[in-house]
């Protein structure tokens, strides 16, 4: 069984999970249906990063594609993405750390976290 270019081996974690082993004994954790899309019986392209970055890279495309969106529109919707993930990472930030932002946490939370 292959991921792009790399042979692996993989054991279910449980109904959801799969954990993909490499040859060089890394491991990684991946949602049962994104490997059972991404996960091959030929030695395909590029590692398995790269395989899960094609395949929303192309489910992204052909969304903007049904719009009849232009090409200038996915580097401007990928930044939106950018933004938005951002934001919602710092809100959670917020809410975990009382503080507000990422630069502004306090460091005895994370010490406290640490211990």
């Amino acid at each position: 069984m292959y991921i792009g270019n790399n042979k692996i081996t993989f054991s279910e974690l449980d109904e959801n999970t799969i954990l993909v082993k490499l040859k060089d004994n890394s491991e990684t954790k991946i949602s049962k249906e994104l490997f059972d899309i991404i996960a091959t019986e030929k030695k395909g392209d590029g590692t398995i990063m790269d395989n899960i970055n094609n395949h929303f890279a192309k489910k992204f495309v052909a969304e903007l594609a049904y719009y009849n969106l232009d090409f200038y529109m996915v580097s401007n919707v990928a930044q939106s993405m950018g933004v938005l993930t951002h934001n919602l990472r710092e809100v959670l930030l917020r809410k975990t750390f009382e503080c507000s932002g990422g630069e502004t946490i306090p460091l005895n939370k994370l010490i406290i976290e640490d211990e």
